[in-house]
């Protein structure tokens, strides 16, 4: 009889405490949860939207820091025919040579956006056209793109993957 009353007696004590784990860690998991701000998914394809928008004016008005800004720091572009483009200094310099020797128009339709946490893909056409600040043809052309952004710390959504291709090769 001892023994049991003794069995008894400590298994009490661990069974609350048991209880009061698991009830803290419910309390906690539900403090966390109710702590996430809600996904505003509209209000995310709007702020992409505006991205594009932001880079269409910075590409066609010759805006490099406007343009750039709108990357990651270690941001690849991978362009038609040309190695992948890596880091934001190197897209920088990169878009920089078009912007000397070119007067670049830009015109971007987002087809689709999904966004999947701190992360959104995008896919849509552009037309653009080059026109030679010194001597030559203009050149005008239509392609297609898939791009992946990454929201910042204030919210904001940057180009991390940008890969894009002519639909006609001239």
């Amino acid at each position: 009889m001892k023994k049991s009353l003794l069995q008894f007696i400590t298994i009490i004590p661990l069974a609350l405490l048991l209880c009061l784990t698991f009830s803290c860690q419910q309390q906690g998991e539900q403090a966390t949860e109710e702590a996430k701000p809600a996904v505003d998914v509209k209000a995310d394809i709007a702020a992409i939207n505006k991205v594009y928008h932001q880079y269409a004016t910075g590409i066609s008005t010759g805006d490099t820091d406007l343009w750039i800004s709108l990357w990651i720091d270690d941001g690849v572009q991978m362009p038609p025919d040309e190695p992948a483009i890596i880091g934001k200094e190197q897209i920088r310099a990169r878009i920089q040579s078009f912007f000397d020797k070119y007067i670049f128009k830009m015109t971007i339709d987002v087809e689709e956006v999904k966004v999947i946490g701190d992360w959104a893909f995008s896919r849509g056409t552009y037309t653009y056209s080059l026109t030679p600040k010194k001597e030559g043809e203009p050149y005008a052309n239509i392609g297609k793109y898939l791009t992946i952004l990454e929201r910042q710390a204030d919210g904001s959504w940057k180009f991390a993957r940008d890969c894009f291709n002519n639909n006609e090769r001239k």
